[in-house]
């Protein structure tokens, strides 16, 4: 069965909960990429207005034999959604079939055999997945539903000795792999004991899963003692990882986890502009969409660029005021973006800074009277429709809280709104940037000396969101923790950014890369990490840390994840 749903938030650890070892060994690798986050909608379609359409096709079965002959007569079963999940019809079938349904609305088709399990639904389009199907919204003559082989995978797991450990739990996660679109989807999971040294044996043979191709991973539910892994034997997920489950099954998938340790790289330059280039090099390819350049010396206008670089798969990069490095020209004509967008104006980016920009593709400029002006106009040109989830307001006063939400608003496609939290209550020209945007829920980032009660009053009673949220914490740190447990990454992610909690240059860049992958970020003192981070960290499994910036930054005992 597929599981549906919002992630479940990160694992709470106990106060002497243990931490894993540390390696120097991390390094960033191109699948990252590839890697997207699953759909949660279908997509639109566009429908014919006639009074009726009429869909007809055949329902065709794989990998029949002997054994799993095709049935005759009406022993199929055809579910018609709308694009809203709404059941509409469900008729008895033969293979070949037709039905006739109101015009002007998109139609999603579930193939199924009626009474007999052998065979898995799958909807039209070749997919298990509800939101991956084809919608069809005009009549159409040569409809084809595939349906492939319900089957199993099984194997052991046999876990490694581990300081304290006598027995524990893992849980074995099947993702089916949506190859066109490179999206997981969780089905059901299978629970297994661990007692360090024994194999235990595990099946899906109760929770029949479609032939195609999977990913498994192993995971220990709650604080883990041991990493995460993916058969065979992988740390965390590449394209390897991607196996078949052919119509007769899979046997031998075996998992064999270890003690839980953590790896740690850096991504550095010489400056803040090298820094930038370093992460967009680890993460991008060339032909990239749009690149958001902005001030490396005004943290705001960065900050409010990246979810807006990141909702359109572009990235950001920094430049003097006056002048193009070498280096970052070098790294424009690799990333080969379609278009560029300059952030602030003259007096954060030169208009000869602009000139020289435009050389290298089509470029304009956002900039606003003030910081909070240049937040609302960026948000204005990359989100200019409405009816978005959540709106993140954070302090343009400061950096840490809208460096920590960067990540999370570009991997969901949400905007960031600076706010002049010092205010009294909520602004004129902000209120009607959040009105024009719709959304359900309006998030406040930092505690009311971040935000003031004031704004969180007026917003409440506006009624411009459809929803009030605050997250703060007892200080920016606890905040940031906050954060990404609210908001927590897919557990097919293993990797975290740790950025400066004191100074913001290194990590402005990291927001469009770290949303890329759908990884979190992190807050860190210049020489330690504290000690809960390290911990919301390993409670997420994210077992493979980067730091941001070279050791004036972060030092090496942030390298070490000594903790304080």
């Amino acid at each position: 069965m597929l599981l549906t749903g919002l992630a479940a938030g990160p694992a709470q650890a106990q106060e002497d909960a243990p931490l894993g070892t540390v390696t120097q060994t991390a390094t960033t690798d191109a699948f990252d990429r590839a890697l997207s986050n699953a759909k949660t909608q279908r997509d639109a379609v566009a429908a014919d207005p006639a009074a009726e359409i009429v869909l007809s096709g055949t329902i065709a079965l794989k990998d029949t034999d002997a054994a799993h002959p095709a049935p005759t007569g009406a022993a199929y079963r055809l579910r018609v959604e709308n694009g809203a999940g709404t059941e509409i019809r469900t008729i008895a079938t033969e293979a070949a079939f037709s039905l006739t349904l109101p015009g002007g609305e998109a139609y999603y088709l579930l193939a199924s055999v009626d009474g007999d399990d052998s065979w898995y639904p799958t909807w039209f389009g070749d997919t298990p997945i509800d939101v991956e199907a084809d919608g069809v919204g005009e009549s159409r003559t040569d409809l084809t539903i595939s349906l492939p082989r319900a089957t199993a995978a099984s194997g052991t797991v046999t876990a490694s000795a581990a300081s304290g450990v006598s027995t524990t739990s893992f849980v074995v996660q099947p993702y089916w792999y949506e190859r066109e679109t490179k999206a997981y989807y969780p089905f059901a999971e299978v629970r297994t004991s661990g007692i360090p040294g024994t194999a235990d044996a595990w099946t899906t043979a109760q929770k029949a899963l479609p032939a195609g191709e999977w990913v498994f991973r192993l995971a220990e539910p709650g604080y883990p003692s041991y990493d995460d892994q993916y058969f065979s034997n992988l740390p965390r997920l590449t394209g390897a990882a991607i196996v078949p489950v052919p119509a007769a099954g899979r046997t031998g998938v075996d998992f064999a986890p270890t003690a839980y340790q953590s790896e740690v790289g850096r991504l550095q330059g010489d400056d803040r502009i090298a820094t930038a280039i370093a992460v967009t090099r680890s993460y991008f390819g060339d032909d990239l969409p749009v690149l958001y350049i902005a001030s490396g010396e005004k943290w705001a206008d960065a900050l409010s660029a990246g979810p807006a670089a990141a909702t359109q798969d572009g990235a950001l990069l920094l430049t003097n005021r006056d002048d193009v490095p070498d280096i970052l020209a070098a790294e424009i004509t690799r990333l080969s973006p379609k278009r560029i967008v300059v952030v602030g104006d003259a007096l954060s980016v030169s208009d000869a800074v602009y000139d020289r920009l435009a050389t290298f593709a089509p470029t304009s400029r956002v900039a606003g009277s003030d910081r909070y002006d240049t937040s609302r106009k960026i948000v204005e040109g990359a989100f200019p429709t409405a009816g978005f989830g959540t709106v993140f307001l954070a302090t343009g006063g400061n950096f840490p809280d809208a460096l920590s939400v960067a990540p999370i608003a570009g991997r969901t496609d949400q905007p960031v709104l600076l706010v002049d939290g010092a205010q009294p209550g909520l602004d004129a020209p902000t209120r009607a940037a959040i009105d024009r945007l719709d959304a359900g829920r309006g998030q406040l980032i930092g505690g009311t000396g971040t935000i003031s009660s004031g704004i969180e009053s007026d917003l409440r009673a506006s009624g411009l969101t459809g929803s009030v949220n605050r997250i703060a914490g007892k200080d920016r740190h606890d905040t940031s923790r906050l954060l990404n447990a609210a908001y927590p990454p897919s557990p097919l992610v293993d990797t975290a950014f740790l950025a400066s909690a004191t100074g913001f240059a290194d990590a402005l860049a990291a927001g469009p890369a770290a949303a890329s992958i759908g990884a979190p970020l992190y807050l860190s003192e210049p020489n330690c990490v504290p000690v809960e981070t390290r911990k919301a960290m390993q409670g997420q499994d994210l077992d493979r840390i980067f730091l941001l910036g070279s050791v004036r930054t972060l030092t090496a005992d942030v390298a070490s994840l000594r903790g304080c």
